[in-house]
């Protein structure tokens, strides 16, 4: 004998399937700004009632178009993404005014939800009720972030910094025994490519908070000095030593960033002078943007004659996601190329990438753990020989691996 359907069950998987996300946000009130559409997906501001400070960047949020509308936020803030994520019914919980359940409703905000998402897909009479809390009211969007050039600083110290190179060393001979260990195990940091991108070390008697470090200029696109950023040259004997105490204290800091600066905001290697460099718009056009971590990386590949841009991190940002996608789009066939550090933190960050960058351009890999017979593994882009890249470049020029081929 079949077994009678309960009175008043609602199959909840096939409910989320028949609603549109964009009826689910006017139902609660969301005016989500700018979206951005795929086939797959919609990327917009995070629009979720989560204990957020400030505006989001507009592709944070990721919702699937179909199914049960699976969705993740991608937002990247102190140097962790949020990974907040769920079904329709989660997203509703973040929405909908009142006491959310982080997104894992139960109980009387389960059936609440219920009852919106059938008032949604228009049901019967019986079961379509009107929204039980007042409409969410969207969060009041906040000034674009920007990184204001040091020039443009309403602080006279921070201004003159523009002209802080002046003081660095780039001779080994009269440099720390440290400094110039560290300048000896890169051969590409030579004088001459130290004055070409205004890096070289701080000595330790000079002042400002950098002294001691090796020292790197960001630059806006337009060539500005945004910000003086620092490398510790003793990082890696200090990790090993953390590494060894048991992990108990702080990690080092390999790098030292000034603390009201975005760095996600920006490229390493970003700034429009370089494409005036014989043959590197041609470089461009064939290889497609080509994006590393470090800053180390995008001078010692410029070393050789090929154009990158470093994030400064292992994982990429929305705001670079655009920048990066914009330079694909207008100066090559939209090909970005990755050439994250071969260790676990980067092929991490390229799984990252690769996802984030995909969804607008068409996304190649210049190498991997397994690729070229795993002979590359562990490696970084500042590591590489001129020879070593000119295989890597005829690959790539045969095709290359795109992330779904991997």
């Amino acid at each position: 004998m079949a077994t009678q359907e309960r009175t008043g069950y609602v199959n909840v998987d096939e409910l989320q399937e028949q609603i549109p996300v964009d009826d689910v946000l006017q139902f609660y009130g969301v005016d989500p700004g700018q979206v951005h559409r795929t086939q797959r997906e919609l990327r917009m501001q995070c629009v979720l009632n989560c204990g957020k400070q400030q505006a989001t960047g507009d592709r944070a949020l990721a919702i699937e178009v179909d199914g049960v509308k699976r969705w993740k936020c991608h937002q990247y803030e102190g140097g962790e993404s949020c990974g907040r994520s769920g079904n329709l019914v989660g997203l509703c919980d973040l929405l909908k005014a009142g006491a959310s359940c982080n997104g894992k409703p139960r109980g009387p905000r389960f059936k609440e939800i219920l009852q919106d998402l059938q008032a949604i897909a228009g049901g019967s009479p019986a079961t379509a009720v009107a929204p039980t809390q007042p409409a969410a009211t969207p969060l009041p969007l906040a000034e674009p972030k920007v990184n204001v050039p040091l020039k443009a600083s309403d602080n006279e110290r921070v201004r003159e910094l523009v002209q802080l190179d002046e003081n660095f060393v780039t001779d080994v001979a009269t440099m720390s025994p440290k400094a110039a260990t560290y300048f000896r195990q890169r051969p590409f940091l030579t004088p001459e490519m130290c004055k070409k991108w205004r890096m070289g070390y701080l000595p330790s008697n000079a002042k400002g908070l950098l002294r001691g470090k090796v020292v790197y200029p960001l630059l806006s696109e337009k060539g500005d000095e945004l910000c003086w950023f620092g490398r510790d040259p003793l990082h890696e004997e200090k990790h090993d030593k953390w590494k060894q105490s048991g992990k108990t204290d702080q990690e080092p800091r390999k790098f030292q960033f000034p603390k009201t600066f975005s760095r996600g905001l920006e490229c390493f290697g970003q700034q429009a002078s370089r494409l005036e460099e014989p043959g590197y718009r041609e470089a461009i056009a064939s290889l497609g943007i080509l994006v590393v971590e470090g800053p180390n990386d995008v001078i010692a590949l410029d070393a050789i004659g090929v154009p990158a841009v470093g994030l400064c991190s292992n994982q990429i940002t929305t705001e670079q996601v655009e920048k990066i996608t914009n330079w694909a789009h207008s100066l090559s066939d939209g090909t970005v190329t990755l050439m994250l550090d071969l260790d676990q933190a980067g092929e991490s960050g390229a799984h990252q990438a690769a996802y984030e960058l995909a969804q607008y351009n068409r996304v190649r890999l210049a190498w991997s753990p397994a690729l070229f017979d795993g002979r590359f593994r562990g490696r970084q882009p500042e590591s590489l020989s001129i020879e070593e890249w000119s295989e890597i470049d005829v690959a790539l020029r045969r095709g290359g691996k795109t992330w779904k081929d991997r």
